[in-house]
């Protein structure tokens, strides 16, 4: 992606096509940030160098000191030529924050002979992991309404994020994260576990889809990434059991 230092100035077409892509219209999460690549301008670089560029109306301050956003859309195109990452980051006020990296080398080529291309955009709960095809470790995360929130682990890529209905976004989750609060809802203290967020992914099948819902629950009200109350998944389990127990007893008494 070429470098141009006039600023304010408009997305490249390839800039646009790229960034609209991991932005799909038919989630609504989505709907602002696609306005935003439409219609506001690139008024500068980011802080993480060649790629990286900033999106905002014209009379903004461009705020460069603020801790970086969270990464709200990620895709590769992979290329005979190079392997373009895009990302999109969570609005910091108005401004949006994007980078179109090559993975491979200094700048984007112009023209590329695409193989293929994946993002976590466009994933739904049932689907294979969009970057190897393979199956994923799924877990539904209970909730007070409507909405589904589900959780995807790929033990190939070692990759996890939590799928919100409403939105229809997924949601990235840092590995270390979420290890590290399942570690202490399992009260692991092992260093070689619990020192090692890769081994997670090894020893997946150790852990019930319950640790696994909590260790999220944790984690989400660290950096929130889903706006909705869970459940207390404890206090539910209590209540089936005292069910079970109350249906059993009257069953015995009518016996």
């Amino acid at each position: 992606m070429e470098s141009n230092d006039e600023y304010p100035r408009e997305l490249s077409p390839q800039e646009r096509e790229l960034l609209l892509w991991v932005l799909p219209p038919d989630r609504p999460g989505f709907g602002e940030y696609r306005k935003a690549v439409e219609q506001l301008s690139v008024r500068g670089q980011g802080r993480r160098g060649a790629g990286n560029f900033i999106l905002a109306p014209v009379e903004t301050l461009i705020d460069r000191e603020s801790p970086l956003p969270q990464v709200i859309a990620y895709g590769v195109v992979e290329s005979d030529e190079a392997d373009v990452a895009v990302t999109v980051r969570e609005f910091l006020g108005p401004q949006l924050e994007y980078e179109i990296m090559n993975l491979k080398g200094a700048t984007v080529p112009k023209v590329l002979n695409e193989n293929r291309r994946w993002t976590f955009s466009d994933w739904l709960p049932g689907r294979l992991c969009p970057i190897c095809a393979n199956h994923l470790r799924e877990v539904t995360v209970a909730l007070r309404s409507n909405r589904t929130i589900a959780l995807a682990l790929c033990v190939a890529d070692k990759r996890i994020w939590v799928y919100d209905s409403e939105s229809g976004i997924n949601h990235l989750i840092p590995v270390t994260n979420f290890c590290n609060e399942l570690m202490l809802h399992r009260r692991i203290r092992d260093p070689k576990t619990a020192l090692n967020p890769a081994r997670l992914f090894g020893d997946l099948s150790r852990y019930s889809d319950r640790d696994l819902v909590h260790a999220f629950q944790a984690y989400n009200q660290i950096k929130t990434k889903v706006q909705l109350e869970m459940v207390d998944i404890a206090g539910e389990e209590k209540q089936r059991s005292f069910m079970k127990r109350l249906l059993s007893t009257l069953t015995r008494r009518s016996s």
